[in-house]
């Protein structure tokens, strides 16, 4: 990688690259700030894609007490001569390989009754993400002669209830957020049927809802910036789920971000920093 001793090298390699575009590909002084992004991020601009840079990122999303991985695809492009153009795709299937186990939980557990989330399966279908499970529930006789001590007794009904969740998300800059549309509910067994004359699927539905209404707002997903060029700060307006090969959960995200002279002179100051502009630039 060449290193330039001063402001003045580098805007006259802009320039002088700006009147060879046959040889450079470089389309004119605007394309200058995608020099500069490829300089701060220790990478190489494309000779013939000088409007144009894609990268990868590698970031986590806590889930309980576990750090999941996924990674962003950003691409930051040219749209006008005071904006670029900031699209981030984000796979998700590594969060969604570990999401059955992480997700099936007990709701409640009291001497009368214990009531239970299993999760089978998480996939996404077009712009929609489907959450596949099975409501359990077990309700007991408990002794309850003792105010001070419970004993749980026999068990006296269990039912399970089959449920799908879809989901749908929406971009609230600078995050993506998946929020519930419908629940679909499925009691099994014999006594399937009368599992709505007990009020079981209303319980059912109405967890279902708020514990999954809760997960979803306590995990947004935020792509970041590197460091190097987080003064971008680009403005995410549209997205939402993505599906990957067949039922692979993603999202997009699409935006822009101004290119003001104080962005430019940050991302100077990044590469003063790294030594790109040598260390005696003041």
């Amino acid at each position: 990688m060449r290193y330039f001793q001063s402001i003045h090298e580098l805007t006259t390699a802009i320039v002088r690259n700006s009147k060879n575009p046959r040889k450079t590909g470089f389309r004119g002084p605007r394309h200058s700030l995608f020099i500069l992004l490829a300089l701060a991020l220790n990478s190489a601009p494309n000779a013939g894609a000088t409007d144009e840079i894609a990268f990868k990122l590698s970031e986590h999303l806590n889930v309980k007490e576990a750090s999941l991985p996924y990674d962003v695809y950003l691409r930051l492009s040219d749209i006008s001569p005071t904006r670029i153009g900031a699209d981030a795709f984000v796979d998700l299937r590594g969060i969604q390989a570990n999401a059955p186990g992480l997700l099936s939980r007990v709701l409640d557990d009291t001497c009368k009754r214990k009531l239970a989330v299993a999760i089978s399966d998480v996939s996404a279908s077009g712009e929609t993400m489907t959450v596949q499970g099975q409501f359990q529930a077990k309700f007991f006789a408990c002794n309850t002669r003792d105010p001070k001590v419970y004993y749980r007794g026999v068990l006296l009904l269990g039912q399970n209830v089959n449920f799908q969740a879809t989901a749908r998300a929406d971009v609230r800059h600078p995050c993506v957020r998946a929020r519930l549309v419908d629940v679909q509910l499925d009691p099994l067994g014999l006594i399937g049927g009368a599992a709505n004359l007990f009020g079981l699927t209303d319980l059912a539905e109405r967890l279902i809802v708020e514990k999954a209404e809760e997960a979803l707002k306590a995990h947004p997903v935020c792509p970041k910036l590197p460091a190097e060029i987080a003064s971008l700060d680009p403005r995410y307006t549209a997205g939402g789920v993505r599906e990957i090969s067949q039922g692979g959960v993603g999202a997009a995200l699409s935006g822009s971000a101004d290119t003001s002279a104080a962005t430019l002179l940050d991302l100077v100051r990044v590469m003063k920093t790294r030594g790109v502009l040598g260390p005696e630039n003041q």
